[in-house]
């Protein structure tokens, strides 16, 4: 009977032990998850700001940017990098997770848009590849 007793609450502390590895396990699945939404987040404003800088190329590469960074502000991303040479708009955009995943690093994209004969020319010169 004694050996018993050795035994109590052993289930408990078992049950306790499952419960936090599922637990973990969960908030593992949804860092990732926000990290993939973060990444499509990323490449819609990169593309959406890069085709309109590119429509607005030809009132100017202020104008053109200005239009980027409003649309990517739209999209919850931020410019971090704006080039318009002649038809082609080539953009960098950042997005920062928030809430309780803030601690992720901001995802950074680039997109390139314009003409598409346009190309063939050199590869984009902003600073980190996509």
């Amino acid at each position: 009977m004694n050996g018993r007793r050795d035994q109590d609450g052993a289930a408990t502390v078992f049950v306790l032990a499952i419960a936090g590895a599922v637990l973990a396990a969960g908030g593992v699945g949804s860092a990732v998850g926000e990290a993939v939404l973060l990444r499509h987040r990323a490449g819609v404003a990169a593309d959406a700001a890069a085709l309109a800088a590119a429509l607005r190329a030809t009132a100017g590469g202020e104008h053109a940017c200005e239009r980027a960074a409003e649309l990517a502000r739209r999209d919850g991303a931020r410019l971090v990098a704006c080039i318009v040479r002649g038809p082609i708009a080539e953009v960098s955009v950042t997005v920062s997770a928030d809430g309780w995943l803030a601690w992720l690093p901001p995802i950074r994209l680039n997109a390139r848009a314009g003409p598409a004969e346009t190309y063939r020319e050199k590869p984009t010169p902003l600073d980190m590849p996509s």
